[in-house]
Formats: C-alpha cells, sequence, structure tokens
C-alpha cells in the first residue's frame, strides 16, 4: 500500500475487484508530486498556524520523497 494511499483514494475492502490499477496510481503520481512542490510554500505557513496536523504531513512529506526518489529525471515545473 505504501505511497498509494496517499497518492489516490485507497481500496475498500468491500469490494471484491481493486479500486485502481498500479497504473492508474503511476499516472496520478506524477500529478501528485507537481502539486506537492506547487503547494509546498503554502503548506509550511499553514503548519506554522496549526502544529496539530505537522506529523500528518511529515509521513505524507516522507512518502512523497520516496516518491521522487524512484524517478530516473527530476519533474519539469507543471
Amino acid at each position: 500500500m505504501g505511497i498509494q494511499k496517499y497518492v489516490v483514494r485507497p481500496e475498500t475492502k468491500s469490494k471484491s475487484g481493486r479500486r485502481h490499477s498500479s497504473f492508474y496510481v503511476g499516472q496520478h503520481q506524477h500529478h501528485w508530486l507537481c502539486l506537492g512542490q506547487i503547494c509546498e510554500k503554502i503548506v509550511d505557513e499553514l503548519l506554522q498556524i496549526n502544529r496539530r496536523w505537522s506529523k500528518h504531513y511529515k509521513k505524507g512529506n516522507r512518502a512523497r520523497e520516496q516518491a521522487m526518489s524512484t524517478l530516473q529525471t527530476p519533474l519539469s515545473p507543471c
């Protein structure tokens, strides 16, 4: 499950089939990473206001860094 739960909605246990294929997750991973780059300053400002969400942000940021490390080339501006 790893990075997938941050990129797209997780699968539900009640359905027999998978919600998203690995291709779908990979396709949306690029958009998710671009959005993270664009919104990084805004998110940092919001975390200064409310530190309660910093634990969740760090988990998501760790997943984003791991996803970035899997890409061979750096992302171009979105």
